[in-house]
């Protein structure tokens, strides 16, 4: 592999963790669980969970204890993110790439499944847009546009479903795509008006999405030249996945499985040796493609994002074809005729028009601080008043929110024509152009980093591009209440005093018995955590179509196998 200009070496295969290092991943599995338990116990509270109204745990004898006592349950819920964060944290350092022994898949997905289960059974965390998925839902089950107008003015305060939105929602209409109108369609016709079991429902429908991550980031790592098992422990095991996809039940979940999963099919074309060069047309390869750009059409159908996958697959495809323009216009046209089918046959399906188009500025109307266009807007409307200038705020965020959409989508054609030119792999790309539209979109919330972070999950070792995510990562998993809204401030500190003295506790613990080390890698010392040697500093320029193929190549320690299974052994 080309990186920064110089080949390396293919890097050695990890080995296995020895007893000590088990004995230490046992201990930090053990406490995630404990962590994601904790918070399982803190959601029975309106505190702790986005609940619903009323509480169905409220006057029970044990089971409705914390929802007496908020604090204790804030209390309780931040001391379970804490545990989680830290013990996910500590996990990367048995990851890491270039380390010589490493954490083997099936450990990770054992991991992965401790931490998942208790956040099966919870009420929605740190969000209520999981009512409004269901109320959407059942306004398609009565007939009624969920672009036309909002769930309460539809439904009505007596329905169960509309009553649970969120009030910034209540009265505005869905910008979600029409693939996931049909999905919040056939949620509500398994579970009715039922809200607890409608959230089961739901949140099954986003397993499969996590499930569909799961399958892709290994494969898409493999074929970066990455290691499968730390790309899963950044992407799968993410706390923001495990809070907001799981617990939350957000549809970004199924958003991302599709497109992940749309890639890694879409990519599995053929070598044409006659021709010498890729194929992009040739027999079956039209039907994997086709299929793959169908799959990441039905995420663009459920969140508009997903599109920004097809400009890189086209280029992706365009590269492999001869990396000449008519290659591009061929694999665009390709897609292009795919992903404009998929979606008209979603579109009449659901049978409720293109009124999502409209509604994709309803997010916009929240003022977020996450957002670097809206901030600086607040603080320009700030200035204006202690200028003695007036308040100008909203005049300010009209101008900068634009301005920032705008400049977001000029980082992301640049780091297009940046893959076409091979300075920068398509699927790091695509992380990194979504990096950078989301943070500078006029509204960003914490599970919106998941867009940018699993496909570099899949294509990164760069110290900037790991390090950034895995520091976001820990940063956006703390700052939004579990409920999803406002508390007082007094009783967040106390929150977090507590959670700060159960977490320091545990880490002392962890300690005096061995927290896990990382260890110097071939070429370089090893960074803790993010794991990158001192020799990849560069920009990876190509991925080579032997990546792609049977024959090992230098520089990929993890070649696609045909002779074991579709993707490589699975070490376990």
């Amino acid at each position: 592999m080309t990186i920064g200009g110089s080949t390396t070496s293919a890097e050695p295969r990890p080995g296995a963790l020895n007893p000590a290092e088990r004995r230490q991943l046992s201990r930090l599995r053990r406490w995630g669980t404990t962590g994601a338990l904790l918070m399982m116990v803190g959601s029975t509270s309106s505190y702790g969970a986005a609940t619903p109204i009323p509480n169905p745990v409220d006057g029970l004898r044990i089971l409705g204890l914390l929802s007496r006592i908020g604090p204790a349950a804030l209390a309780v819920s931040y001391s379970g993110i804490g545990l989680v964060v830290v013990c996910w944290f500590l996990i990367g350092r048995l990851t890491a790439p270039g380390r010589t022994r490493r954490l083997s898949r099936t450990q990770l997905t054992h991991t992965l499944a401790m931490w998942v289960v208790p956040f099966l059974v919870t009420p929605p965390i740190f969000s209520r847009d999981v009512y409004s998925y269901l109320a959407v839902g059942a306004m398609m089950v009565h007939g009624d546009n969920p672009y036309q107008s909002g769930p309460y003015d539809t439904l009505g305060d007596s329905n169960a479903l509309a009553h649970q939105v969120d009030a910034r929602w209540q009265h505005t209409s869905s910008p979600y795509g029409p693939a996931y109108l049909l999905i919040a369609k056939g949620v509500v016709l398994i579970s009715g008006n039922h809200v607890i079991l409608g959230v089961l429902v739901q949140r099954f429908v986003e397993l499969i999405g996590v499930a569909l991550i799961v399958w892709a980031l290994p494969r898409l790592a493999r074929r970066c030249g990455k290691d499968p098992v730390s790309a899963l422990w950044l992407g799968a095991l993410n706390p923001l996945l495990l809070f907001h996809l799981v617990a939350g039940g957000h549809n970004e979940a199924l958003m991302i499985g599709l497109m992940l999963s749309g890639l890694e099919i879409a990519l599995q074309t053929g070598w044409n040796g006659t021709a010498g060069r890729w194929s992009v047309l040739a027999g079956s390869d039209t039907l994997r493609t086709a299929a793959g750009t169908a799959m990441i059409t039905a995420a663009v159908g459920i969140k508009v994002t997903a599109a920004m996958a097809l400009a890189f697959l086209a280029i992706a495809l365009a590269r492999r074809a001869g990396g000449r323009w008519p290659d591009l216009f061929r694999s665009a046209g390709l897609l292009g005729g795919v992903a404009l089918l998929t979606f008209g046959v979603l579109t009449l399906l659901a049978d409720a028009g293109f009124g999502w188009i409209s509604a994709l500025s309803a997010p916009g109307s929240v003022r977020s601080f996450l957002s670097f266009s809206t901030s600086l807007a607040v603080g320009a409307g700030q200035i204006g008043l202690l200028l003695g200038l007036g308040d100008h705020t909203t005049g300010t965020i009209e101008v900068m929110q634009p301005l920032g959409t705008a400049v977001g989508g000029a980082v992301a054609v640049l780091i297009m024509w940046q893959c076409w030119q091979r300075r920068v792999e398509p699927i790091q790309g695509l992380g990194i152009a979504l990096g950078a539209f989301v943070l500078l979109s006029p509204v960003i919330q914490p599970w919106y980093l998941l867009w940018a972070a699993l496909p570099l999950a899949a294509s990164t070792g760069l110290s900037r591009y790991r390090r950034a995510t895995i520091w976001l990562t820990a940063f956006f998993s703390v700052i939004i209440m579990p409920n999803g809204a406002t508390i007082p401030v007094f009783t967040i500190v106390q929150a977090v005093l507590v959670a700060a003295f159960v977490v320091g506790g545990v880490l002392l613990a962890l300690r005096r018995s061995g927290l896990p080390e990382t260890d110097p890698a071939p070429g370089g010392l090893l960074h803790p955590v993010t794991g990158v040697t001192g020799v990849s500093a560069g920009v990876v320029i190509d991925v080579p179509p032997a990546e792609l193929d049977s024959t090992p190549v230098a520089g990929n320690p993890y070649p696609r196998n045909r002779d074991t299974d579709a993707h490589g052994p699975h070490r376990g």
